[in-house]
């Protein structure tokens, strides 16, 4: 079963079905609830069997159907905000935690593979950190050196191996990673069901409530009641704005392009341009797929995502004179948060049984890995020193400009509901596109389907009522304001919104 979370469709999609569950069908109980199949939920769900307890996990799509399908597959350590960012900001012990965990998480991807014999292309390799001349004299240095007060392990290269992207120093980083990520997730699944673990898929969860039980509600009003609940749906399904207020979505971009085998030294690479690019390969028998994204902006906020492919194929060009065409294009979607690291822990609406993760500032699978680490540790009552580091109640006063930056970027949204449309008649929306429309006082979303059919819903996002956006490379309508996002025929897919879109006659 392909994964979908929008139109495009990502290399480990091309390549690779995950394995198919049922629904859930009945009212039922267990020691810990996991919303999302993606790889904090899947990860989760591993650490906690082995711990003991018993684990349902259920989601509204197939396994990895959200944005777990949509990654590179980058296993880092290297933080792309800047280890000395994260220092300035939170001070040398948290940059020295921010290793140890990010570190750890690559640590068990690695065990787990070995546990369980999942063949998913895992492959340590080094990765490289390339700053533009014109900064690498002072920034390079600065980052170098907090990488290693935080205890990072890292070099000062003389260049890249791959010297077209930049012959000069750059920063090595040894004993990264890489994967194939469906792979992986479908063994890691497997291995769940192996210990005893239950995955119900096609299976949305509408309400969660948290009391003397946990109590997760499905869309047809059943009930999963558990001690303990984790929400792993990359951005918390909830109505209320706490967490929100402190993090922020944007889609980014990636394109496959075939390259003769063997062409490109094989390693991670990452720039530090604006907009920044992160490179890979993924070896096949007959040739090699370089993997290249960026071009990052914030969701719901681009009226033009096609552009962005074009951009990332213009640069791959210029820089890869042995690319051929392009087997592969999608975008994906990444939760900043404002002062660089997760939030991971007790939901601070909910703080009884219901834990979150969240935040994953796009290092999402070493993310996902301390995540399952950390939260396995609370619900079992074991102490970690990380839990400090990433409680998503924290407050840092230090990044409160950016808040305050992103804040009104998301009030302004607003202004949205007064915006003229796109198109005056709906007769004018081309079939398989959608448009905001005005009628009277009212945004509608319409839809045009392949076959001319008109689909209206309400504009009116049902977590905080900004109006939607139509992502015309996705086929999806976007939040901008909180990055909740929904299938053209009004589906939800991400949250925090935890109802579709209301249809309209």
């Amino acid at each position: 079963m392909k994964p979908e979370s929008g139109k495009t469709e990502s290399i480990w999609m091309g390549t690779f079905n995950v394995p198919v569950f049922s629904s859930l069908t009945k009212d039922t109980e267990c020691d810990v609830c996991i919303v999302g199949a993606g790889i904090s939920g899947l990860s989760s769900a591993y650490l906690l069997l082995k711990s003991g307890k018993k684990v349902i996990i259920v989601d509204d799509g197939s396994i990895a159907g959200g944005e777990s399908s949509r990654t590179t597959a980058h296993i880092t350590n290297v933080i792309d905000d800047r280890y000395y960012a994260i220092e300035k900001m939170h001070g040398e012990e948290t940059a020295r935690i921010a290793t140890e965990s990010q570190t750890a998480g690559i640590n068990l991807i690695e065990k787990i593979i070995t546990e369980n014999n999942i063949e998913c292309d895992f492959q340590r390799l080094n990765g490289y950190l390339i700053f533009k001349p014109e900064e690498r004299s002072g920034v390079l240095e600065m980052e170098y050196d907090a990488c290693k007060r935080a205890g990072v392990e890292v070099n000062i290269a003389s260049a890249p191996p791959y010297t077209a992207l930049g012959d000069y120093p750059c920063l090595e980083f040894p004993n990264q990673a890489e994967f194939h990520m469906l792979k992986y997730l479908s063994g890691l699944a497997n291995a769940i069901t192996a210990m005893g673990g239950r995955i119900y898929t096609q299976t949305h969860i509408q309400k969660i409530t948290d009391g003397p039980e946990a109590i997760a509600e499905t869309k047809n009003k059943l009930k999963i009641t558990a001690k303990d609940i984790i929400i792993a749906t990359n951005s918390p399904v909830s109505v209320y704005i706490a967490i929100h207020t402190k993090q922020a979505a944007y889609r980014t971009y990636v394109i496959g392009v075939r390259v003769p085998k063997d062409s490109i030294p094989h390693a991670l690479y990452w720039d530090n341009e604006n907009p920044y690019h992160y490179i890979r390969l993924y070896k096949q028998q007959k040739n090699d797929i370089l993997i290249v994204g960026g071009e990052d902006h914030k969701t719901g906020q681009d009226d033009n995502p096609e552009e962005r492919f074009r951009n990332l194929v213009k640069w791959t060009s210029e820089r890869f004179p042995m690319a051929e065409h392009v087997e592969y294009k999608w975008s994906g979607q990444v939760l900043e948060p404002f002062d660089g690291l997760s939030f991971i822990g007790k939901d601070p609406e909910n703080p009884k049984h219901i834990y979150i993760v969240t935040g994953d500032s796009g290092m999402g699978i070493t993310h996902a890995s301390y995540a399952a680490i950390l939260l396995s540790d609370m619900i079992n009552g074991r102490e970690n020193a990380w839990a400090e580091v990433y409680d998503p109640k924290r407050i840092t006063l230090k990044a409160a400009p950016e808040f305050i930056k992103e804040g009104f970027n998301t009030a302004i949204q607003y202004i949205d509901i007064i915006t003229p449309p796109e198109y005056a008649d709906e007769n004018e929306i081309p079939p398989g596109t959608g448009a905001v429309m005005s009628f009277g006082k009212d945004k509608t979303a319409v839809y045009k389907d392949a076959g001319g059919i008109i689909h209206r819903f309400s504009a009116l996002c049902p977590h905080l009522k900004c109006v939607v956006e139509w992502n015309k490379t996705e086929n999806t309508w976007d939040c901008p304001c909180h990055g909740s996002r929904f299938e053209a025929t009004g589906k939800v897919i991400n949250g925090p919104a935890l109802a579709d879109l209301k249809k309209l006659n």
